[in-house]
């Protein structure tokens, strides 16, 4: 069966009288759950995608959206259309999805500011039609065949200077619902203030030397935490000959006045030029302070600062689903675990726990080396519980995961109940 879908934006006031709502599903369509991985081409609405992506994989519905290459996503976005519009085709299969088995085509970039609001609606109504739902124009939802001005020509244009930031209308939750199961969780907001996007600031204009013997100039401090357990500060020493040394001193949490009973260095100062010193990387806030000291050991009267944010304690593992699966030739049934690793660059592994009746409130404390997996930032993972065959008992616990930094540091957990495994009879279908 074959079907087109194409959203079209207009620029008409025109307001329809809201109905009741009910939504449709397209004949044929996989029920009991969806996966979609998906790659998106067009690099300028990668912020609506995101947001789109984010709409469904919350609303309630066993619907989930993960990024991943252009080789292995089911489901490819590019731009192309021609003004504001979509377009949205798809193929199901019985057998799994095949790379590129769903597309999405999206407007141009246009290099409009706010066309990433209007983007952002349309994304979430293709995606709508990639869950499987067909367009809607009975009441206000997101599914509708049209948007007028800034909406979805059954709903209410947002008060000015704000946008549909929801994106997703009750009518479509309970359509992905009634489809694939779960329990709706409506937006918490349906409209928010248009924020434009941070410009990115200016590059910090060259430091200047300050006068004979005042404090150094132009601090600065640098450190690779994914890398380095350390930090180095860099400064321009004071031009006065006087000059023969710099102090440098950290304080946690205040920039000292003083560098009387702190962690500090004092290093060779060669006036006017740049001055370095090292220190092992603090994971809390610091401030960081330079004086000028001449050859009779006096200071410069203030001295220059920097403050240095160490890296944050990473997030926890988001999307995480456990599934009942077959773990042995003999048939016993296991759990394999999927989720979205935290996208700080530190993260450098998983910690796993499970219990029997309850979720785990703490990590392994010796985990061995299948309880915490390396992890690669911001990327999709699976896992297999190797060695535990708890046979029809396994829905019965409760896993646990949670990041950890190349600094030991543990996000919050995030928890799941395993699930029966998903299966579906012989089905292809191209959808719009």
């Amino acid at each position: 069966m074959s079907a087109k879908r194409s959203l079209v934006l207009t620029l008409l006031a025109l307001l329809a009288p809201a109905g009741a709502a009910a939504y449709s599903i397209q004949e044929g369509a996989p029920k009991d759950g969806r996966v979609v991985t998906y790659y998106n081409g067009v690099s300028e609405h990668d912020w609506a995608v995101k947001r789109a992506a984010r709409a469904w994989n919350r609303s309630g519905a066993r619907v989930e959206f993960v990024p991943a290459s252009e080789d292995e996503a089911e489901l490819v976005i590019e731009g192309g259309s021609q003004g504001l519009s979509g377009h949205a085709s798809s193929t199901f299969r019985s057998g799994g999805p095949h790379p590129g088995d769903s597309k999405v085509t999206l407007p141009s970039p246009s290099g409009e500011r706010d066309q990433r609001f209007s983007v952002a609606l349309i994304a979430a109504h293709e995606l709508g039609h990639v869950v499987g739902l067909n367009h809607e124009d009975a009441g206000c939802a997101t599914m509708n065949s049209t948007i007028t001005a800034a909406a979805p020509k059954r709903c209410e244009q947002p008060p000015a200077g704000q946008w549909r930031c929801g994106l997703l209308e009750e009518d479509d939750i309970q359509g992905a619902v009634a489809l694939h199961g779960g329990t709706p969780r409506p937006p918490r907001s349906a409209y928010c203030p248009k924020i434009p996007p941070k410009p990115k600031p200016p590059p910090p204009p060259p430091p200047q030397p300050p006068d004979p013997l005042s404090s150094a100039g132009g601090v600065e401090v640098l450190s690779d935490p994914d890398t380095s357990s350390r930090v180095t500060v860099r400064w321009l020493n004071g031009a006065s000959e006087r000059v023969r040394q710099a102090v440098v001193a950290r304080a946690p949490g205040r920039c000292p006045a003083k560098p009387d009973g702190l962690e500090r260095r004092t290093v060779p100062a060669d006036p006017g030029g740049e001055g370095r010193a090292t220190f092992p990387l603090d994971l809390v806030p610091s401030c960081y302070a330079v004086w000028s000291r001449d050859r009779s050991g006096k200071l410069s009267g203030e001295p220059a600062t920097a403050f240095y944010e160490p890296p944050a304690t990473p997030q926890p593992p988001t999307n995480l689903v456990a599934s009942l699966a077959l773990s042995h030739p003999l048939g016993d049934t296991g759990v394999s675990l999927r989720w979205h690793n935290a996208e700080a660059e530190t993260v450098r592994s998983v910690l796993i726990a499970r219990a029997k009746g309850r979720c785990p409130s703490r990590p392994p404390r010796r985990p061995r080396s299948w309880e915490a997996p390396a992890a690669q930032p911001d990327a999709f993972q699976e896992h297999y519980d190797l060695g535990f065959y708890p046979g029809p008992d396994a829905a019965r616990y409760c896993y646990a995961l949670w990041s950890r930094d190349r600094f030991g540091r543990l996000s919050r957990p995030a928890t799941a109940w395993p699930r029966p495994a998903e299966q579906d009879d012989e089905l292809i279908i191209l959808a719009g």
